[in-house]
């Protein structure tokens, strides 16, 4: 797409959306929908490569979609202070309302500035219940227009194209009303969506244009990779030779690729300098090959640099630290959606000095599977820190509740088995739920599936009745309903 002259300084460019929400709930045949019937030109099914990103026109109005995992660029884009999308469409199945995904893809909208529309799908089907879904979502603090707020929902249907035409006049509508606007005469600003080394093309890159003209032939930079672009296709796979604002493009020229998130700039601007300084993340300690990332908050400007600096010298005089501590954001207030989002894209923790962290804040960190840690003494701090740093706390150990290896099991002469265990991982207790696998849960995968799912009846440690058993120790367990086919081996997980 190519951008007209403007007769000012700057020219209204396309929105950039993100399609998101829980698995299942339509999202991918909704993109697909909306491809099919709204691609410029009806070129979509001639495609011989996939970008991450296409461009659909309502009435002559272009918008740009990111179809990759629209949470992989939130977390990314946002640990590096942008923005991902200016619009997310939160897909959210009528017949089932909202779901863990669905409020974790609200928080990510958040976390990243953009607007919400909600689309309501599969309105073709029986059970869809869009006034039950809109209440779900107000507890979530989305309200539809029609529930007193200023959220746009649109009832829709990929399956029969039902209102598809009807999403896409709000996505324009809303789009007008942000008033998004780009130089293209301007300096160079794209964002990296997508970006890996293909065995014929070598590093690939996939950018949405923000700002200018990207030319073959320019040289430009994104984070500390650099490239002198040889190659630019469009989302429909054909060379061009340059993309304006609001454009999705596919370079090549980069040694190296860039990471998700980086700003692709002008080599020798401005730019570049202000976002080597934005992409640099502060890394201190002797080695930095091992490190801990952590986002901190604290409640004043004046604590946070003192507690900044007290962690920072930890790091660096330390005789037990054998890890360096990689700043991902250090900031004032309380701990908000973005610190968790950040932390868990770079698997991290996130610590706290006397600043709070809401409910749902902390529902959604146990979610992600991030730690947040909140301290009142400095003492404290410093001692959870040192620790992590030593190696003697893992951040990965930390998410376990509890987890045991099967060294024996007994048969009594009552019938019962006796699971001999060692703890490996936090805290084994008289009736938690517990889950057995064949397998390291360390090493499982999404598909994996439990052997046993039961809870703990009785505790032994050594001869004496005990109502729990820490890491370290070995036990005896007596669950609840039996389970006579666990082997050595099998592994026990609390969630």
């Amino acid at each position: 797409m190519q951008i007209s002259e403007p007769t000012g300084k700057y020219a209204k460019r396309p929105p950039i959306v993100s399609v998101m929400g829980h698995v299942d709930h339509g999202k991918t045949s909704l993109l697909d929908a909306i491809r099919k019937t709204n691609v410029a030109d009806k070129e979509y099914a001639g495609i011989t490569q996939h970008i991450g990103a296409y461009q659909a026109f309502y009435k002559d109005n272009p918008i740009t979609f990111i179809d990759t995992p629209g949470h992989e660029a939130f977390a990314a884009m946002r640990a590096r202070g942008g923005k991902a999308a200016d619009i997310v469409v939160l897909v959210v199945a009528g017949t089932e309302g909202v779901m863990p995904q669905t409020r974790e893809a609200i928080a990510h909208a958040r976390s990243g500035g953009a607007k919400i529309i909600v689309a309501l799908t599969k309105c073709d089907l029986e059970g869809f219940d869009a006034q039950k879904t809109k209440q779900q979502l107000a507890q979530e603090n989305v309200l539809a227009e029609d529930w007193g707020g200023d959220i746009i929902c649109v009832d829709v249907s990929a399956k029969t194209g039902s209102n598809i035409d009807k999403l896409l006049e709000s996505i324009v509508t809303l789009a007008d009303l942000m008033e998004l606007k780009a130089e293209p005469n301007g300096e160079i600003e794209a964002l990296i969506i997508e970006a890996k080394v293909d065995s014929k093309k070598g590093a690939v890159a996939t950018a949405i244009i923000k700002n200018g003209t990207l030319k073959v032939g320019d040289e430009v930079s994104a984070g500390r990779k650099t490239a002198k672009i040889k190659l630019l296709s469009d989302f429909l796979g054909k060379p061009v030779k340059e993309a304006g604002p609001g454009t999705p493009v596919e370079i090549l020229g980069f040694k190296e690729p860039p990471s998700i998130g980086d700003t692709v700039v002008q080599k020798g601007s401005l730019l570049e300098s202000l976002s080597q300084e934005q992409n640099r993340v502060e890394i201190v300690g002797k080695n930095t090959k091992k490190k801990v990332s952590v986002v901190l908050k604290a409640d004043t400007q004046g604590t946070l640099e003192a507690v900044k600096t007290s962690l920072a010298k930890i790091a660096v005089e330390s005789p037990v630290a054998n890890f360096s501590l990689e700043f991902l954001s250090t900031g004032t207030g309380d701990i908000a959606y973005g610190d968790v989002l950040m932390a868990d894209s770079a698997k991290g923790v996130v610590l706290g000095f006397a600043a709070k962290a809401n409910t749902s804040v902390m529902d959604l960190a146990e979610s992600h599977g991030v730690i947040v840690k909140n301290f009142q003494t400095i003492y404290e701090l410093i001692d959870y820190v040192e620790k992590l740093l030593s190696g003697a706390l893992s951040i990965e150990e930390q998410k376990v509740k509890g987890r045991a290896e099967v060294l024996k099991t007994f048969k009594l002469e009552s019938g019962d088995v006796i699971l001999g265990c060692k703890v490996i991982a936090g805290i084994l207790k008289e009736e938690q739920k517990i889950y057995i696998y064949n397998k390291n849960p360390a090493d499982l995968k999404k598909e994996d599936e439990p052997v046993y799912t039961g809870n703990i009846k009785k505790i032994k440690e050594g001869k004496n009745d005990v109502a729990s058993v820490a890491k370290g120790k070995e036990c005896g367990l007596l669950l609840k309903p039996q389970y006579t086919e666990v082997q050595t081996g099998y592994y026990i997980e609390v969630r």
